[in-house]
């Protein structure tokens, strides 16, 4: 079996469907959008292509990579170990860390990003497609934020709340929706919303999942009381619900993550091809913040910030409707961000070596 997984032909099969893949993923993403691309052709172990003829995706054959790789390390070790090949062994070592840095950055990398006008400053980033219930008491200009990922939303699902004062359980969620306000509704006391949300409707999940709308239906119990509590993930002010006294609020957002740095926008430039409001470049200049440490950084295009296993892009820009400019940084936190490089570095010396062998062994033979 060893020896069967250990082919070359499984090598070169592999090789051959990761160029399709990468090709036909590459071009499907004009019409069917760049995460929906993703998710169909290098997300998957299969996909049906044409709708009816089972194709395997790219972690399949991935995976099938893997194993032929370490089925032919295994196979070959004792040939390999010899010392005018241990140049071969090393290449395949280095392969095996791309492999593992391809798996953590895959399952364990996180991408968010954060949107700033100049003079503004934050130390959290925000998710592009996940989205959180998050609620806090209002207590003077204090609030504790306490947060739940959404991914587990379904009807019936009650919410884990530490507070004793009520208790939340979802009855209808929508990944893509779209709200209504019924006017015969608008003054029902058992119906919370802050700004009048009565009908929430399920929508198609848009192609580009960023573009995704969530909405839920909550039942609310507290004081006794059953409420129906709306939020729609569109609204930017959180519904507020007072229990025993208390003033608390709730809001569907998308996730946050805390940052273990604060960047200020400084200074935001973009520069246009003459005559037209096509962007030729732009950048920004941000002041970040580490404990009492502070630096300036410009932030452009190929000239990422990175921290630790941070790294922070220039991603675009927009203006409001006053032409004040706001700059998106794009936050990646890679806990694999080096393997890569170990990894590159470990071929080569293995490439290197291996010629390096081979050409004092061919001098020697002549």
């Amino acid at each position: 079996m060893i020896k069967f997984l250990s082919s070359a032909r499984i090598t070169v099969a592999c090789l051959f469907l990761l160029f399709i893949l990468t090709f036909w993923g590459t071009i499907a993403q004009v019409q069917q959008g760049l995460y929906a691309a993703q998710d169909r052709f290098f997300n998957s172990f299969f996909f049906l292509a044409a709708g009816f003829i089972p194709f395997p995706g790219a972690q399949l054959v991935l995976w099938v990579f893997f194993v032929n790789l370490i089925c032919s390390v295994m196979l070959t070790f004792k040939k390999y170990t010899k010392w005018e090949n241990i140049g071969l062994l090393i290449i395949h070592f280095g392969l095996i860390i791309y492999f593992i840095a391809a798996f953590m950055i895959f399952h364990v990398s996180q991408e968010s990003f954060v949107h700033l006008a100049e003079g503004e400053a934050t130390n959290v980033s925000t998710s592009y497609q996940d989205w959180e219930l998050a609620y806090w008491k209002q207590e003077g200009s204090k609030r504790e934020v306490t947060s739940f990922d959404t991914k587990k939303f379904k009807p019936g699902f009650e919410i884990p709340f530490e507070d004793k004062n009520f208790t939340l359980t979802v009855n209808e969620y929508y990944l893509n929706s779209d709200a209504f306000s019924d006017p015969s509704t608008r003054n029902n006391p058992l119906i919370l919303n802050g700004t009048g949300i009565s009908i929430l409707t399920e929508k198609p999940l848009n192609k580009e999942r960023e573009q995704n709308i969530v909405g839920g239906n909550f039942n609310l119990k507290a004081n006794d009381k059953s409420y129906s509590l709306i939020l729609y993930g569109a609204e930017t002010q959180a519904t507020r619900v007072t229990i025993a006294g208390q003033n608390y609020y709730f809001i569907l957002r998308h996730k946050r993550f805390p940052l273990p740095l604060t960047i200020r926008l400084d200074h935001f430039k973009a520069e246009f091809h003459p005559g037209t409001e096509v962007a030729k470049s732009y950048q920004s200049l941000v002041t970040i913040t580490t404990g009492s440490l502070e630096r300036q950084v410009r932030i452009y295009m190929n000239n990422p910030l990175r921290y630790k296993d941070y790294t922070v892009y220039q991603s675009s820009y927009d203006n409001d409707s006053t032409g004040k400019q706001y700059s998106t940084l794009a936050v990646v936190k890679n806990y694999a961000r080096i393997l890569p490089y170990i990894a590159c570095f470990v071929v080569f010396f293995g490439l290197a070596l291996h010629f390096l062998i081979q050409a004092f062994l061919s001098k020697g033979r002549v």
